[in-house]
């Protein structure tokens, strides 16, 4: 074991290690907590980039606050070589190892924590115990939902999500000049086909959504929950995936798949777990129609969705693009839907309409006809259509509409 230990924990040895590139968003929340005793617990979807965003955390600890490197843990809890080994066990060879008295404080970094059996009751136990900093990441969101109840009050929650449009211009290094803002819209094209998951970002492969989703699906949700067949929760995530940003309900998709609604609701909330998809709900004053309308759903990441459907549809595209940036920075989504007329996004706590519309001409007036209808049958006072290029205002019934292309929306409307 302490030869994979030193493998893994390369710093011990003055070796260099991989940090990949820096996401500041996330790193940020990190540096704000070290101070205290709270335990880190890092969520989000394979290959989202929280192994990297823990290694980033390693080398700040080592450069920045002169953490000596014998006092810093990394463990790879899915590596065979810990199946049938505690964590407790792994950190008291690791003090013994080092010469580190129990009171002398350690930064423990427990990567895909989930896979350790009894995870929570140790790490409960060491942090009561131990002058221990954890810092503890995982895949499962409803694993570590549940289990880290065991933590409540001491712990701080982030979630890591592929990139988004912005840290995507960041990780293709891409300088645009204020002169050539039409640059942005080109990276945003390539955004909607590439998708934000930070390796394939870097380096495409036809080989990576194939081996992610199989990962997710076989590895993550089959094994966790025993499913039995998992081929009909396959074919309900591909359904999905050919039905993003369209209405659909729990008793239509079970129609098509030959099972019950019970199944397929839980079927859907593991695959939001696992953060393969998103869901938006209709908006009603009524909780009860809230909860029994028809709902829509996105895949979690644009790559996902090109290479789950085998074609690019840029108006699925951007709206499944616009979804995750409203939902990343506002409070309360919906989208609107009542005799017939429909717009794509609801914020009531804003007052804000938006109609996502990526096309290269002008929207059709009965669809701001439309957007003035719902406008005035909620009281909203913003109206946003958010298009392709096109960037102007025009007035309707005295109401004024924005029109924002999204690659502008993407970079500065929202509330960092």
């Amino acid at each position: 074991m302490l030869e994979t230990l030193y493998i893994t924990n390369p710093w011990w040895e003055n070796k260099k290690f991989k940090t990949g590139v820096q996401r500041p968003r996330y790193l940020s929340i990190i540096k704000k907590n070290l101070k205290n005793n709270w335990a880190i617990l890092v969520i989000g979807s394979r290959r989202a980039g929280k192994t990297f965003l823990l290694h980033q955390t390693i080398e700040y600890l080592l450069n920045k606050k002169q953490v000596r490197p014998t006092r810093i843990l990394y463990l790879l809890l899915d590596h065979p070589k810990f199946s049938n080994i505690t964590i407790s066990d792994i950190i008291k060879d690791f003090r013994i190892e080092h010469e580190l008295k129990r009171n002398e404080k350690i930064f423990v970094f427990c990567d895909e924590v989930h896979y350790s059996k009894n995870w929570q009751q140790e790490i409960k136990a060491l942090y009561d115990t131990e002058n221990i900093k954890f810092f503890l990441s995982g895949s499962a969101s409803i694993l570590i939902g549940r289990k880290a109840s065991f933590l409540t009050g001491r712990f701080i929650k982030i979630k890591v999500e592929p990139l988004d449009f912005e840290e995507y211009i960041l990780f293709k290094k891409a300088n645009v000049f204020k002169s050539e803002q039409y640059v942005y819209q080109k990276l945003l094209l390539d955004y909607l086909i590439t998708g934000g998951y930070p390796e394939y970002v870097l380096e495409p492969n036809p080989q990576y959504f194939i081996d992610l989703i199989e990962g997710v699906i076989y590895k993550d949700i089959v094994k966790l929950y025993d499913i039995k067949n998992p081929e009909v929760l396959r074919d309900l995530f591909l359904l999905l995936a050919d039905r993003s940003s369209h209405q659909t309900t729990f008793s239509k998709l079970a129609h098509i798949l030959g099972k019950d609604s019970d199944t397929i609701k839980a079927y859907i909330t593991y695959l939001k777990q696992s953060f393969l998809l998103d869901e938006n709900t209709r908006y009603a004053t009524s909780r009860n129609k809230r909860i029994y309308s028809a709902k829509k759903f996105y895949l979690n990441d644009n790559g996902i969705l090109f290479n789950s459907v085998g074609k690019l549809n840029q108006g699925a595209a951007a709206e499944r693009t616009l979804f995750k940036h409203l939902e990343n920075n506002f409070k309360a989504i919906h989208f609107y839907y009542e005799h017939k007329a429909e717009v794509d996004f609801f914020l009531p706590r804003e007052s804000m309409l938006i109609e996502s519309k990526f096309g290269s001409s002008m929207p059709r007036q009965k669809t701001l006809h439309n957007l003035i209808k719902v406008a005035d049958e909620l009281k909203a006072r913003k109206l946003f259509v958010v298009t392709k290029d096109i960037e102007k205002q025009e007035k309707i019934n005295n109401k004024i509409i924005e029109f924002v292309p999204l690659w502008k929306w993407l970079l500065y409307y929202g509330e960092k």
